[in-house]
């Protein structure tokens, strides 16, 4: 078992072992640290003031999902680990677990592994589950009998609620289900903020250019990372020197230029800087329609500036 320990306020790795103090713990994937997340983050910071202890976060490297193989291939995370940390740290969580996973961890029961990493390892004197929390081998089935190793162990156990949205409980399955039909209001209020990707501005065929409408391509940081319904959205664009600009996006295939291979393009609104090789985030905040095959260049050009007026007014 590997796992290191991420600081605020440090930029150094700690040790494992550095931690001293008892602690409130709770595990989770995390994935997107959408509201249901939060919900749970702000129950461990409450408990940890009340009880007085430390609050640390555990959660694996690597999804699950993605290890086991208990996916068809078209499954996709809505936060890279980087995201993740970020926006654990700038939530209010200075400890982090990060517990390398793998098929030999994932044999370890529930009993186990709270035995093992959050009360030997960790120190947890407390431990907050989520409502849908599971965790452990399927196989051994203890995950039940957490509440009598809580009491031999003298450690206390809090249970979350589900966070209800239009009648649906929030999770990260939900949101990417939302994502993939291009629901992104769905998906922006469970998130609680716009969904966003990473990437690095490539070269691309500069066909935008020829059209007055200028584009970035992206290659994604990660390729395990969602990307919502083909279509063309409204976003806002973060570059790397801090600054935001409104956009639009293309999501997919470009018909009419018979090119079927998806790309990312996206056209920021009164930029002419050059972006080669930079870093940009884009947050969607609106699906604007479908991709579509035009007649000729100059029908897509006027869409194109339907699409950049609805934008620049969003």
């Amino acid at each position: 078992m590997q796992s290191f320990l991420y600081f605020m306020n440090s930029n150094k790795d700690h040790n494992i072992n550095a931690i001293e103090k008892n602690t409130i713990v709770t595990i989770g994937m995390f994935d997107g640290l959408h509201i249901g997340h939060q919900h749970i983050l702000d129950m461990l910071l409450r408990e940890a003031k009340n009880e007085n202890l430390h609050p640390v976060v555990v959660t694996f490297d690597l999804h699950p999902r993605l290890v086991l193989g208990k996916t068809d291939g078209q499954f996709r995370l809505l936060t890279t680990q980087q995201e993740r940390q970020q926006m654990l740290t700038l939530y209010g969580i200075d400890t982090i677990d990060w517990i390398h996973f793998t098929p030999q961890e994932a044999q370890l029961s529930a009993c186990d592994f709270v035995r093992q990493h959050l009360i030997e390892r960790l120190h947890a004197r407390a431990i907050v589950l989520g409502y849908d929390n599971q965790f452990g081998n399927k196989q051994h089935n203890d995950f039940d009998h957490l509440p009598e190793l809580a009491r031999q162990e003298g450690v206390k156990l809090f249970y979350d609620t589900p966070v209800i949205l239009d009648g649906i409980e929030v999770s990260s399955t939900q949101i990417r289900n939302a994502l993939r039909q291009g629901n992104l209001p769905m998906a922006n209020q469970m998130l609680g903020a716009p969904y966003a990707i990473t990437g690095t501005v490539v070269h691309g065929r500069q066909v935008g250019r020829t059209l007055g409408f200028p584009t970035a391509n992206i290659e994604l940081n990660d390729n395990h990372k969602a990307l919502p319904l083909e279509g063309v959205y409204a976003v806002d664009v973060l570059l790397d020197d801090g600054t935001t600009h409104r956009g639009m996006v293309n999501i997919g295939p470009q018909p009419t230029f018979q090119q079927a291979t998806p790309t990312i393009e996206v056209h920021i609104l009164n930029y002419q800087h050059n972006l080669y090789g930079k870093p940009l985030t884009l947050r969607f905040l609106q699906r604007l329609r479908d991709i579509q095959q035009f007649s000729s260049a100059h029908d897509l050009q006027q869409q194109l500036q339907h699409d950049m007026d609805i934008t620049a007014n969003l």
